[in-house]
């Protein structure tokens, strides 16, 4: 690929040295990121792209490529609420770099919707262009991402009903919009992308990420900031390196909810919008709420985890005069070991002449730490957890099966071929919201 376009960096000097203090990142008119299938190999953004990807990787310094993807394997977070707001400060200092470098004072990074365009861009299978890596899995350069393995879940794509946990995920735990849709991706590009120690050398990965931000940003909408609990606005996150080469300094969740307070936005929301119908919607008023909490520390040598739910929860969902919903929410949590990595964990709801799959969430399991590194967070410690969802699916499961039902993950291993020992499963906790309605 030649890559020739005229610079613009009238202003850029200015620009650059207010952004070393982390300040200034708003702009009157923010930065547009776009579609990635709306834009060919000769459109400005893809241009600068690809060009500050061959200039950085000439570099050695705070700007270079490599110190980008070491500051992704070192203090990235993964498998906790932190997860969003991290990446979106790294796909953003990684815009302004790209804009430093190149001269491109208003380059916005492109997002890849694989849900919508299906494929991967052509201008990254190019093998001429700075935005190829031969490091991927060769499937992945035909592959229809829509149809691929697991990405039809559920999981996947209904995001917009969730709640705080469910979509961000908790302290110690992943929320779903981490657990399946963005690790799904990881995994099928593979070659660098399936581990978190060399998934930012991809460029794949920064169109990946701008999407998954996109993803959040539509939720953001649609709740706004009331719904992010205090302790999760006061996170600290530091180590993001600037345009200028230093770092901008410590930046607080509660600063970055709205992706305008970093100076972007993008050209349309995230499509997959999925509303929940208000209580009683289907029913009239409700006669009766109650709440069922479980947890099962897991005893089984196979590397799944069995929790069962209580005779009397299976007597109200099978015996209750009128409608009856649910609305349910848990945590699988795993031993984090490099022998959980090249895994699917599999959550379903068992019965003895019927199931509820609730998806397969790909293990993208992070160690983080170089030598001497100092972490805000969890970054590679404590177990490998996410947070699954179900609904009423489950009394419909109950109504037409009579005996036991228990929810059931299970660690698939995606590389059978080695031969490895099941991983350790740790623990499976489940909340579930019973509603009873007079009809």
């Amino acid at each position: 690929m030649l890559l020739n376009r005229r610079k613009a960096l009238a202003g850029a000097g200015g620009l650059m040295t207010a952004l070393a203090t982390g300040e200034a990142w708003a702009a009157d008119a923010p930065r547009l990121r776009k579609a990635a299938s709306s834009l060919s190999s000769a459109d400005d953004d893809i241009l600068a792209f690809a060009e500050g990807v061959q200039i950085m990787k000439r570099r050695s310094d705070a700007l270079s490529w490599e110190a980008q993807n070491r500051l992704h394997a070192q203090r990235a977070e993964h498998g906790n609420w932190r997860f969003l707001p991290w990446h979106r400060l790294q796909v953003a200092h990684m815009e302004r770099i790209i804009a430093q470098v190149t001269g491109h004072a208003r380059f916005a990074m492109p997002y890849w919707d694989w849900q919508v365009d299906r494929f991967l861009p052509p201008w990254v299978l190019d093998p001429s262009s700075p935005l190829y890596e031969r490091e991927r899995d060769p499937a992945a350069e035909t592959l229809d991402f829509q149809k691929a393995r697991f990405a039809q879940s559920r999981d996947v794509a209904r995001v917009s009903d969730d709640n705080f946990d469910a979509f961000c995920g908790r302290e110690r735990a992943a929320g779903r919009v981490e657990a399946y849709g963005h690790n799904i991706i990881h995994m099928l590009v593979g070659g660098y992308m399936s581990s978190t120690r060399t998934a930012a050398l991809d460029p794949v990965f920064w169109l990946h990420h701008c999407n998954v931000d996109r993803v959040w940003a539509t939720w953001h909408q649609k709740n706004g900031d009331a719904v992010y609990p205090r302790p999760w606005k006061d996170v600290s996150m530091s180590g993001f390196t600037g345009p200028n080469g230093r770092q901008t300094g410590r930046w607080t969740a509660s600063r970055i909810t709205s992706t305008r307070g970093l100076g972007y936005g993008y050209d349309a929301l995230y499509a997959p919008l999925v509303f929940a119908l208000p209580p009683g919607a289907l029913g009239g008023p409700p006669v009766s709420t109650s709440e069922v909490s479980l947890r099962v520390e897991a005893d089984s040598p196979d590397g799944s985890v069995r929790l069962a739910l209580p005779p009397e929860l299976l007597r109200q969902l099978r015996e209750a005069p009128g409608r009856v919903t649910v609305e349910g929410e848990g945590v699988v949590a795993y031993e984090r070991s490099e022998n959980l990595t090249g895994r699917g964990i599999a959550t379903s709801i068992l019965a003895d002449k019927g199931r509820v799959d609730l998806g397969v969430s790909p293990t993208f399991v992070h160690f983080g730490g170089g030598e001497g590194e100092a972490h805000e967070g969890h970054v590679g410690h404590g177990d490998y957890a996410h947070v699954f969802t179900f609904d009423s699916a489950v009394v419909q499961l109950a109504r037409l099966t009579t005996g036991p039902l228990a929810i059931v993950s299970t660690a698939q291993d995606l590389r059978p071929e080695e031969g490895r020992p099941p991983a350790r499963a740790v623990s499976l906790e489940a909340r579930l919201t019973v509603t009873e309605y007079a009809v």
